[in-house]
C-alpha cells in the first residue's frame, strides 16, 4: 500500500502539467470567422470617377464586357480574431494555417442580369485577389449610382497599387445560385499572413483574370434577407512555447523514472 500511494504521488507530480497543458491545446479554438467587412467598394471602368462605397454590391469583370470593366476592393479587420486566439493559446503561441473568403450574392446564377443596370450579366470565369499593403483608401459614400466624393474609384486604382501589393493567385467563378456562399482559400502569403496575425486592417484587392467572368456579390452594405455579407475565416494551429515543451519533455523523462522507481519497489517486495 506505502508502494502504491508513492507511485501515485510521483505521476501526479510527473504527468500532471502535461496533461493540463494537452487539455487546454485541444479545447483551445482554433477557428474564427469575420462575418463583414469593415469597408468595401466596387471601381466602374466605364465611370472611373464616381464612388460606389455604400452600393449594396460588389463586381469583377473585364473592359470587353458589355458594360465595362469593375474591380473591387475590400477591408477586414482581424483585431477580434487575434483577440480570441491570444485568449486560447497565448499571444505567439499560434500560428495561421488557412484563411478562406467566402462571398455571396442574390445575383448568384449563371445568366443572371442584375437588378442594376449599370452591372454585367452573371457569368462563370477566373479572376485575381491581390494583397494590398495600402489600408489607407476611403470607403465613400457613393451608392448604387455613383458619386464623384473624391473617395476611392476606378482611378484610384494606381495608388491602391503604389504601396506594395503580393498577387494571392487567380481563382475561378462558379456561379453556385442565389444566396449560396463560394469559398476561395486565400493563398498563405507571407505578408497576408503577417498582415491578419497583427490584429488591425487587411485590404484585399478583385479583379479580372479572363474576359468572361461576370462576378456579383454582396457588400457589407447590403440589406436584403439573407444578407449574405463577405466573411473571412480563420484557421490556426498552436505553437508550443518552450516552457510547455519542456512539461512535455519532463514528462517524458518522468515515465522513465516511474519504471525505475516501480522496478525497485517490486525488487524490495
Amino acid at each position: 500500500m506505502k508502494h502504491s500511494l508513492i507511485l501515485d504521488r510521483i505521476k501526479y507530480l510527473i504527468l500532471g502539467p502535461g496533461l493540463i497543458c494537452t487539455t487546454s491545446l485541444v479545447m483551445a479554438q482554433n477557428t474564427y470567422t469575420i462575418n463583414d467587412t469593415t469597408a468595401d467598394a466596387m471601381l466602374s471602368g466605364q465611370n472611373p470617377t464616381l464612388n460606389y462605397g455604400v452600393a449594396g454590391t460588389l463586381a469583377i469583370s473585364p473592359a470587353s464586357s458589355a458594360k465595362g470593366a469593375f474591380d473591387s476592393v475590400l477591408m477586414f479587420n482581424t483585431a477580434a480574431a487575434v483577440s480570441q486566439f491570444n485568449t486560447s493559446y497565448g499571444a505567439g503561441n499560434w500560428t495561421i494555417t488557412g484563411l478562406t473568403l467566402s462571398l455571396a450574392s442574390n445575383f448568384g446564377t449563371q445568366g443572371t442580369q442584375p437588378t442594376s443596370g449599370i452591372l454585367n450579366t452573371v457569368n462563370g470565369g477566373s479572376f485575381g485577389i491581390d494583397w494590398l499593403a495600402d489600408d489607407s483608401w476611403v470607403e465613400g459614400a457613393g451608392g448604387g449610382n455613383g458619386a464623384a466624393n473624391g473617395a476611392v474609384d476606378f482611378n484610384s486604382i494606381s495608388s491602391l497599387l503604389a504601396p506594395g501589393y503580393d498577387s494571392l493567385g487567380t481563382y475561378t467563378y462558379t456561379p453556385p445560385g442565389n444566396n449560396v456562399y463560394a469559398n476561395y482559400s486565400l493563398s498563405l502569403d507571407a505578408n497576408l499572413v503577417s498582415d491578419a496575425a497583427a490584429g488591425g486592417d487587411v485590404s484585399l484587392y478583385f479583379y479580372a483574370a479572363d474576359n468572361q467572368v461576370g462576378y456579383v456579390f454582396n457588400s457589407k452594405d447590403f440589406t436584403g434577407n439573407p444578407s449574405n455579407h463577405p466573411e473571412l475565416t480563420f484557421t490556426v494551429t498552436a505553437t508550443p512555447e518552450p516552457s510547455t515543451i519542456s512539461l512535455f519533455v519532463a514528462a517524458l523523462g518522468g515515465f522513465l523514472l516511474l519504471r525505475r522507481q516501480r522496478a525497485k519497489l517490486e525488487l524490495k517486495a
